[in-house]
């Protein structure tokens, strides 16, 4: 009983933001090998590696062998990672965190919050930089200012309490989500797929391997052929 309530700690943990619905089971957590999919967009060639923020050490491996791979084939990999450098405005950048914080329900990092024995079983996924990328590879994902304006376009301004205002980001913050399962879909998977592919669309690039998370390939697969049309 204790284990199971530690997994779905964990999964709480992972499914509260990042595309990914990152942890769906001990199967994905487990997996030691990536697959690789592919798809025709806009008549170029993509193939697509779903990643997760918690794994086995031997997956993360094989990614990079796959991303090396697909590298001396002349792809360029476009990864998801949603961009922190967004303004030099201290003030603005300090509310949009405490918004992108109050949205994920708990702060800090995924191995930080995960549970006792976790951290010794998985790791957390690597840099990208670690996994293979270089300066030719794209960052394709929005920032936290757009992320945070879509969301109030969509659901209205994000108001900030006094716990979300006054608690430092070093220290313990864990509330209750307040927004459904839809509103986040619409903006943590929807929302950053449609920008991949208008990327890909306007992209010079012809053969591209993308590094995504595994909560986003379904909505991406449906985009892909909607776009096609």
């Amino acid at each position: 009983m204790y284990q199971m309530k530690k997994l779905i700690l964990l999964i709480l943990i992972a499914t509260a933001f990042q595309s990914c619905k990152i942890v769906r089971s001990l199967t994905q957590l487990n997996q030691k090998k990536a697959k690789v999919y592919s798809y025709t967009l806009f008549d170029k060639d993509i193939k697509y590696i779903p990643m997760h923020h918690l794994g086995k050490k031997a997956f993360y491996d094989d990614v990079a062998k796959k991303v090396n791979m697909y590298k001396r084939k002349g792809y360029v990999v476009y990864y998801e990672s949603i961009n922190t450098h967004f303004t030099d405005n201290p003030k603005v950048k300090d509310t949009i965190r405490r918004k992108v914080r109050k949205i994920k329900g708990f702060s800090g990092s995924y191995k930080e919050n995960a549970p006792e024995g976790f951290s010794k079983k998985y790791i957390p996924q690597p840099e990208y930089s670690e996994l293979g990328t270089d300066s030719t590879d794209v960052r394709a994902d929005i920032n936290y200012l757009q992320f945070i304006n879509e969301w109030e376009k969509q659901n209205g301004t994000i108001t900030l309490d006094s716990t979300d205002l006054n608690t430092p980001f070093d220290k313990p913050f864990a509330k209750s989500v307040e927004y459904t399962n839809k509103q986040y879909k619409a903006i943590v998977v929807e929302y950053r797929n449609q920008y991949l592919i208008d990327m890909i669309k306007n992209s010079p690039d012809n053969k591209i391997l993308i590094l995504y998370g595994k909560g986003h390939q379904k909505d991406f697969k449906q985009k892909a052929k909607h776009s096609e049309l």
